[in-house]
Formats: C-alpha cells, sequence, structure tokens
C-alpha cells in the first residue's frame, strides 16, 4: 500500500489540476458567454421578429419573447407551440441549441439539435438563424 505522504501529494495534484482546469474553463466560458448573447440580441431576436412579422401578414399569429439566454417565438393560440434559440454553457463547448415544441392532441413534443457550437457562435448569422426557423416552421403553418 503507498504511504500516506504519497497519497496526500497526489490528491494535492489532483487539487491543483482541477483548480487550473476550472479556471480555463471559466475564462472561455466569459468569452463565449459574450458571443451568445450577441448572437441572441443582435441576431436571432431581429429576425425572429421579422420572420413573426411576416406570418402575422400571412396569417399566422405568433409572438416572440426573450426570455434569458433565449429567443422564443410561439403561437399566440398556445405558448406550448414554440421554436426557440437557447444558449448554453453548461456542456464541454457552449452552444446555441434550437429547441421546438409542439402539441398534437394530448402529446407534447419536443426536440432539440445544436444549431451552433463553440467558437462557431460568434459568427453566427442572420442567415443562420433565417434558415433554422424555416427548417423548423413547416409543422406550425401547415
Amino acid at each position: 500500500m503507498a504511504e500516506t505522504a504519497q497519497i496526500r501529494q497526489r490528491v494535492r495534484r489532483m487539487i491543483d489540476q482541477a483548480k487550473r482546469t476550472a479556471e480555463v474553463r471559466r475564462s472561455r466560458v466569459a468569452a463565449e458567454s459574450r458571443d451568445g448573447e450577441r448572437a441572441l440580441r443582435q441576431v436571432a431576436a431581429p429576425m425572429f421578429k421579422t420572420v413573426a412579422a411576416s406570418l402575422k401578414a400571412e396569417g399566422h399569429p405568433f409572438r416572440v419573447s426573450t426570455p434569458a439566454d433565449a429567443v422564443r417565438m410561439s403561437t399566440e393560440a398556445s405558448g406550448e407551440n414554440f421554436i426557440e434559440l437557447v444558449f448554453d454553457t453548461v456542456g464541454e463547448q457552449s452552444e446555441l441549441r434550437g429547441r421546438v415544441s409542439r402539441v398534437r392532441g394530448h402529446r407534447l413534443l419536443v426536440e432539440e439539435k445544436v444549431v451552433s457550437q463553440g467558437p462557431a457562435v460568434g459568427s453566427f448569422s442572420d442567415e443562420d438563424a433565417l434558415a433554422f426557423l424555416l427548417s423548423e416552421l413547416g409543422p406550425f403553418v401547415e
């Protein structure tokens, strides 16, 4: 069996490494959070509002809301029918995740997919937001 002094030394090294790893992650998340906030507020929110206005003009009323770290476009008929982009920093890489919720009869169908992650979040564009919305809107307007 290893001596207590050796065990304590290895435990200290593990603790130091964990602290260094956490500091690097905090720094990375802070930078990615700025990009995520920009992607949501300056890109996704205006695009969601523009698409919602276009849909309303075509007889499909939607509303846009901006809860914390997300942009959501929901049908006016039901708040459970929505398309949203959520910024998430929990995983290994920060990501913009698309979430779609639809009520069908008594069932609630929820789907999620990664729309952009890591450094690519910083280059998230109007075209990316529009492509995501258009790919998910079909079931809401059929």
